[in-house]
C-alpha cells in the first residue's frame, strides 16, 4: 500500500473529473497496465486519505514484489516504474502542494495567506524545508518554520522530529510565555526577543495566530498610531471577488470580516486592488468583533465589523503611486496608515474625527 506524500493534499473536487468513481463512501480509480497483467488501484476516503496498490490480474491477488527494497529483476523494475508513473499523474492532477509537513503548520500558513496574502519562502539551500514568512514592507522575517529533533527544544533526549515556528515577542512577556506548555526559548535565534512554538496542537491555533500577528507587527515598519483618538487603517478589497462599488451604492452601512485589531471608532480606508489600485472609500467602524448571524457571503465562524461610509474618493486622490510616496508601499492585508496618508484623509473628509 502506498500513501500520498505528507506535503501533498488531495483536492477532492478534482477526483471525479480525473476518472475516479465514488461508491461506498470512497473514491476509486483503476487503470490497467503492462498489457493487462496488472491494475493500479487508487482509493481516497472522504477525509482525503489516499492509499494505492497493484492488483495482479492473472493471480487475482495483491502484487507486492515492487515493494521489496532488495535488488530485484528487470521485470519488477518495469512494474514499479509503470505503476509510479500512474501515481505521478494522479498526484499532478488531484493534489495540491502543502508548504510544510505538519497539519497545524499548514493550517497556520493558510490563515496567514487569507489574512495578509503572505507566502513562505525557503531561504536556506542546505535546509530546504525551513520556511520563512516576511513582512512585505521591509522583507524581515516574522515567522520561521523549521523541523528539529525534539531534544533540541526540550532537552528530553528524544530524536523525534518536530515542527516549530520561531516568533518575535515583547521581551517583557518572555517569562509568561515560557510558562505555557508548548512554548520554548527560541531555537537558534535571540532568546531575549524570540520564542519557539511547537506545532503539534499543544498550543491552539488561535493562540499561535495571535502570537504570529504580534510578531508581524513587531518586525514591521511602525506606521502611525495615535496616542489619543481613533486608529487609522487601510484594508484591501479585490473587485474581482467583491463588488464593493455596488455594495456602497446600495448601503451606507455594511458588514465586513473582522480584520486585525481594528476597533469601534477607528477610521478605515478601503484600497481597491488591481486594476484600480487606489483608496476609493473612507469609513468609520461602528462595531467590531461582532457575531455573524446572517451575512451569507461571510463564513459564520468569522467575526464581523460594521463600517459606515464617510466619503468616496476619485481614483486620482490616493492612487498607489501617491500612497507609496507617503509611506504605504503595499496593502496585502490590514495595516495602519502613515501620518502622510492620514493628513490627506483629514483634508479631504469633513468631520473625520
Amino acid at each position: 500500500m502506498t500513501n500520498v506524500s505528507s506535503k501533498l493534499q488531495i483536492h477532492l473536487p478534482s477526483l471525479i473529473p480525473f476518472g475516479f468513481i465514488f461508491s461506498d463512501n470512497r473514491y476509486t480509480y483503476r487503470e490497467v497496465f503492462m498489457e493487462g497483467q496488472f491494475e493500479a488501484v487508487v482509493e481516497v476516503d472522504e477525509a482525503g486519505q489516499w492509499t494505492s496498490f497493484i492488483w495482479d490480474c492473472e493471480m487475482e491477488e495483491v502484487y507486492t514484489a515492487h515493494l521489496v527494497t532488495a535488488p530485484a529483476g528487470a521485470f519488477v523494475g518495469q512494474v514499479r516504474k509503470a505503476y509510479q508513473s500512474i501515481l505521478d499523474r494522479v498526484e499532478e492532477a488531484c493534489c495540491v502542494a502543502l508548504p510544510f509537513s505538519k497539519d497545524q503548520s499548514n493550517r497556520l500558513a493558510q490563515l496567514i495567506k487569507e489574512q495578509w496574502g503572505d507566502l513562505p519562502d525557503y531561504p536556506f539551500a542546505k535546509l530546504p524545508t525551513y520556511g520563512a514568512f516576511r513582512h512585505p514592507n521591509n522583507n524581515k522575517w516574522y515567522a520561521l518554520v523549521s523541523q528539529i529533533p525534539r531534544d533540541k527544544l526540550d532537552g528530553s533526549g528524544s530524536k523525534e522530529e518536530v515542527e516549530i515556528v520561531n516568533l518575535k515577542v515583547d521581551g517583557r512577556e518572555i517569562a509568561e510565555l515560557l510558562s505555557q506548555s508548548g512554548i520554548f526559548p527560541a531555537y537558534h535565534m535571540s532568546k531575549k526577543s524570540w520564542v519557539s512554538v511547537l506545532l503539534d496542537d499543544t498550543v491552539d491555533d488561535q493562540t499561535v495566530f495571535a502570537l504570529l500577528e504580534k510578531s508581524r507587527y513587531l518586525v514591521g515598519p511602525k506606521s502611525y498610531k495615535a496616542a489619543q483618538g481613533p486608529d487609522y487603517w487601510v484594508i484591501p478589497a479585490n473587485p474581482k471577488v467583491y463588488d464593493i462599488d455596488t455594495e456602497f451604492a446600495e448601503n451606507k452601512v455594511v458588514y465586513w470580516p473582522q480584520k486585525s485589531t481594528i476597533q469601534a471608532g477607528d477610521i478605515v480606508a478601503i484600497y481597491v486592488t488591481a486594476p484600480v489600485q487606489a483608496i476609493r472609500y473612507v469609513c468609520r467602524v461602528l462595531g467590531a468583533n461582532l457575531e455573524n448571524h446572517g451575512e451569507s457571503d461571510i463564513p459564520t465562524e468569522k467575526k464581523l465589523m460594521q463600517v459606515e461610509l464617510l466619503a468616496q474618493f476619485s481614483d486620482d486622490v490616493l492612487p498607489r503611486a501617491r500612497m507609496m510616496d507617503l509611506g504605504v508601499r503595499a496593502v496585502r492585508g490590514p495595516r495602519r496608515l502613515t501620518e502622510g496618508v492620514i493628513e490627506v484623509l483629514t483634508s479631504e473628509v469633513k468631520n473625520l474625527h
